[in-house]
């Protein structure tokens, strides 16, 4: 019994500490707990059982679902997360998209990894509020980019706010992509920030077509702002383990789902 108790209280400092800090790797938790690597990845693994963080490579993050919904995450910390399933996803939405479109792309975890796959396109032109995104589609001097101002935020590194909203409602595209905190099939999509709300709703309204990219985790999660309804989505592009009851019900409604 009291190995037992030492077991929960070490995990629910590790719990703690990732909580506050969003983020730990093993040799960091191993150093803080004084305990070996090995007994910390365990913990971690049972952490992960019970749903209470995520696990990546070399360490864990803290789950999405457990956080206040007006909370979000470093970009960067998310492009670990369910890596697998966003680089499945982005290389089939690259295919959606051909020579000579012009295209809204915002910011976010699956975006990031889709712009490598599609700078390579020639003709194009894309407008985008992601400073990081533009700096690779610059890549390919064929295409040209516009960068949407405003303020820039720290941890999305997107800028947003109502000079954002100004400047995108200047243009009109052939297609959005875009990615949401969470997806509730009755209802629409929806982001943690307001002002990243306004603008993904300003850029959906401004686009011929909204493509989703959202990897299982997204479904049946809300966050603080109703970014768009699903009236404005055209395609989503998902991964297999989401539920198939919600991927019937959003065709039902004449949207494409992909699942890949």
């Amino acid at each position: 019994m009291a190995q037992r108790s030492l077991i929960e209280e070490r995990r629910n400092r590790i719990l703690d500490y990732i909580t506050t800090n969003q983020k730990a790797d093993v040799h960091e938790l191993s150093l803080l707990l004084n305990e070996t690597e090995i007994t910390i990845r365990r913990d971690l693994i049972e952490l992960e059982k019970s749903k209470k963080l995520i696990r990546v490579h070399g360490g864990a993050v803290i789950n999405e679902q457990k956080k206040s919904v007006w909370h979000t995450s470093a970009v960067s910390d998310r492009l670990a997360r369910n890596r697998d399933k966003k680089e499945r996803i982005a290389q089939f939405a690259a295919t959606l998209i051909q020579n000579d479109e012009s295209i809204f792309i915002d910011g976010g975890s699956t975006n990031q990894i889709l712009a490598p796959m599609i700078k390579d396109l020639n003709n194009m032109l894309f407008v985008t509020n992601s400073p990081d995104i533009a700096d690779i589609l610059l890549e390919n001097e064929n295409n040209r980019i516009l960068q949407i101002g405003g303020e820039l935020t720290r941890d999305t590194r997107l800028t947003t706010g109502p000079d954002a909203v100004e400047h995108i409602r200047k243009y009109f595209v052939d297609k959005f992509i875009t990615s949401v905190s969470g997806l509730d099939p009755k209802t629409g999509c929806y982001s943690a920030i307001p002002n990243e709300s306004s603008t993904k709703r300003t850029f959906a309204t401004h686009a011929r077509e909204t493509i989703l990219l959202l990897d299982s985790s997204k479904f049946n999660r809300k966050a603080f702002c109703l970014a768009f309804d699903l009236s404005q989505i055209t395609t989503i592009v998902t991964d297999s383990e989401a539920p198939e009851v919600d991927i019937q019900r959003l065709r039902a409604r004449g949207i494409d789902v992909f699942v890949v």
